[in-house]
Formats: C-alpha cells, structure tokens, sequence
C-alpha cells in the first residue's frame, strides 16, 4: 500500500510539474520576446564604462537624486536631443509610407512627406509582434499589434507639423523603436 501511496504521490508531481512547464511555454509563444517594461536601460547595460565606482552609475561629481525611483527604474534623459540633419530624412511622395519593423528599429525612422492623406505600409520583418502609433497635429492614430510576417495599412490625414511614430508595444519605444515624420509642404523645412 506504501508503494502505491508514494507512486501516486510522485506521479501527481510529475503531472502538475508538466501542466506547470505547458503553461509557461503558452505564456511565452503567445508574447514572444517581449520584455518587461522596466523604464530606460542603465548606460551600462549598453556596454558603457561606470563612472565613479559607486556602482549606482552616477559620477563621483554627481549628487545623489532627490527623486524617489525604485530600484533599477531610471528617469528618462533630460539630454537635448542629438541635431538631426535635413539629410538624415527620406523624401516620400505620393501618399505612401512604407516603415519596416525589426527588433526595436523602424526604417526608415525620419520621414517628409507633404501634407494630406497618406497610407502607412508597416511590414513585420521581426521576430516579435508590433504594433504602431502616430501622434502630431490632430493625430492620434493607432494600428493593432501584427505578427511577424505580415504587412497592414494605416490611413491617416496630416496637416503641416511634426508627428512621433512609435512601436508602443511593452517597452519597444523606450529600447528605440520610435521615429519622427514632418509633413510640410516646402522642401527641406
């Protein structure tokens, strides 16, 4: 009778470890390689020097925070943005945009267009889901999460001004996925 006891005992072990392991396998394939949000990464974590020796990333100059953030959360940089070059922006005409999505990159990322009606044309060449946002000048539009592997259009009317796209899916804005778009009718302004 012990020997059935315990065999029961460890088969129901066993079966509860593989319905466990089942569940988190669902959980993973259902979001595939979607990070926490976990706010901006250290400078570290991209491979930078730490500076100070205090092991808290912050200089030996630098004074401690006032800010109350929890552990590993760092407040996004108050750093101006780098100068980006008229050259750095593709000319699109026609009313088409076609944006490419990988791991945390679109391309192109800076784009002019004239004012009016445009479709976006957002292809999923990544390994992860994504989805898209557009915001600016009377514009608030958003496309669903797509799978790799596919392409979905976004139609949206622009008015002259400067428009953020992004990838706000989990974390994909804060790791880079984000781009501007200008919607002007003069060249070059």
């Amino acid at each position: 009778m012990k020997r059935i006891s315990a065999l029961a005992s460890t088969l129901a072990a066993f079966v509860l470890t593989v319905a466990l392991m089942a569940w988190m396998i669902a959980q993973v394939a259902e979001h595939p390689g979607v990070p926490r949000a976990v706010g901006e990464l250290p400078p570290w974590f991209a491979g930078a020097p730490i500076a100070g020796g205090k092991g808290d990333g912050r200089s030996a100059a630098e004074p401690a925070s006032t800010d109350a953030q929890p552990p590993g959360v760092h407040a996004p940089s108050q750093a101006a943005e780098p100068s980006i070059r008229e050259a750095d922006f593709v000319q699109v005409a026609g009313g088409k945009i076609e944006i490419a999505f990988t791991e945390y990159e679109m391309k192109p990322d800076k784009i002019r267009v004239g004012p009016g009606a445009v479709t976006f044309v957002l292809r999923n060449k990544g390994r992860f889901a994504h989805n898209f946002h557009v915001e600016g000048p009377g514009v608030d539009a958003h496309a669903e999460k797509f799978s790799p592997g596919t392409t979905i259009r976004l139609e949206v009317a622009l008015q002259e001004g400067e428009y953020k796209l992004s990838c706000p899916l989990s974390n994909h804005d804060q790791r880079g996925m984000h781009g501007r778009l200008i919607a002007s009718s003069k060249p070059g302004s």
